[in-house]
């Protein structure tokens, strides 16, 4: 069986889950808000699995990552200013 290898995708992943879970259930968000927690979801998949293929060593997929998720996290932020 192959070692499960934790990567910063596959964190952002599981936060976004639990809070599109939250927000579903506690809120009562709708379900096109619901659908768009879902394509953010696959979107986060696809690139961890593009990462993985790319970089084999597991400490260049965490950098790799780690500024991916930090560069999504800033055009968003400009985005909501601008």
């Amino acid at each position: 069986m192959k070692k499960l290898r934790i990567t910063p995708l596959n964190i952002a992943s599981a936060v976004l889950m639990t809070w599109a879970l939250v927000k579903w259930f506690a809120d009562g968000t709708g379900r096109s808000t619901i659908g768009w927690f879902l394509l953010l979801l696959l979107v986060l998949v696809v690139a961890d699995q593009f990462f993985r293929l790319l970089l084999r060593s597991l400490t260049r997929i965490w950098i790799a990552e780690a500024i991916f998720v930090v560069f999504v996290m800033l055009a968003i932020w400009v985005l909501r200013v601008w």
